[in-house]
């Protein structure tokens, strides 16, 4: 199998009926009059939608990785703003839509995850096997202005270095995932993928392949919306290595959570 592997989701779109922001935002209204004779048909609203393909390496080094559909897999995604997530599940093929009005884990506060055009998006997908895929999203108001790592919206373990590093960065309740430049996350992707990875970005590659090959999770800390969660010690250390590396495409949150020349939703 390829390096890198692309593949093309299973789009399918959900309209929501609720609105309840779970990661610091959202909102809405009401009114009341009289209803017209003949009122014009309703205009869909946009509402913002994920799709993607999850899968897991299961070997390999830099320059060969080796993949499997995440097929069924337990989906987790953040913008990293609370101590909730919203939750999915991969279908067989690791194929995932990722809606506007999600089941968040924990359930409370809110009942329902709310995605946030204009927020980045951290996506976890574990296997029943213990397994994980990570990549990270930029949600827009529709689909056309989401912004992914690769063209094929696909996991690697690129995805997963540039995830886990943003996750590892930032700190609860001072830094959320949604805190970072997505196209500087994309530009340090493109260097891990295209570019000229340097040996300890390799490291990490080679690391996130065989700690999901072994079916172990890559999460280097606790997520704040599940504290108990497993973490793994190799991933921790190869991040902190990666930090230190001298890479000038290594991402960094925004100055003051004031982002220039990001995407628009």
């Amino acid at each position: 199998m390829s390096t890198f592997k692309k593949a093309t989701p299973v789009l399918t779109v959900l309209v929501a009926t609720a609105i309840i922001a779970a990661c610091s935002g959202g909102g809405g209204g009401s009114g009341t009059g009289t209803m017209p004779t003949n009122p014009p048909p309703p205009v869909p609203s946009a509402s913002p939608v994920l799709p993607g393909t999850m899968q897991v390496a299961t070997g390999g080094t830099y320059g060969g990785y080796t993949y499997s559909a995440a097929g069924n897999a337990a989906v987790v995604f953040s913008c990293g703003c609370s101590k909730q997530a919203g939750t999915s599940t991969a279908d067989g093929a690791g194929n995932v839509t990722l809606v506007a009005h999600s089941t968040p884990t924990p359930s409370a506060p809110d009942p329902t995850y709310t995605i946030v055009p204009g927020r980045n998006y951290i996506i976890i997908a574990s296997t029943a096997g213990g397994a994980e895929g990570w990549t990270t999203q930029f949600a827009g108001k529709t689909q056309d202005t989401n912004r992914y790592l690769n063209a094929g919206d696909t996991s690697d373990v690129a995805t997963a270095a540039v995830s886990l590093y943003v996750y590892d960065n930032s700190p609860e309740g001072e830094v959320a995932f949604d805190d970072w430049n997505f196209n500087a996350i994309l530009g340090w992707y493109q260097t891990l993928t295209v570019g000229a990875p340097n040996a300890s970005e390799i490291q990490l590659m080679n690391d996130i392949a065989a700690q999901s090959a072994a079916d172990n999770t890559l999460f280097p800390g606790a997520p704040s919306w599940d504290p108990s969660h497993a973490t793994n010690a190799t991933i921790a250390s190869d991040l902190a290595n990666v930090k230190t590396s001298g890479d000038p495409s290594i991402p960094t949150p925004c100055p003051a959570d004031a982002c220039t020349d990001t995407p628009s939703p």
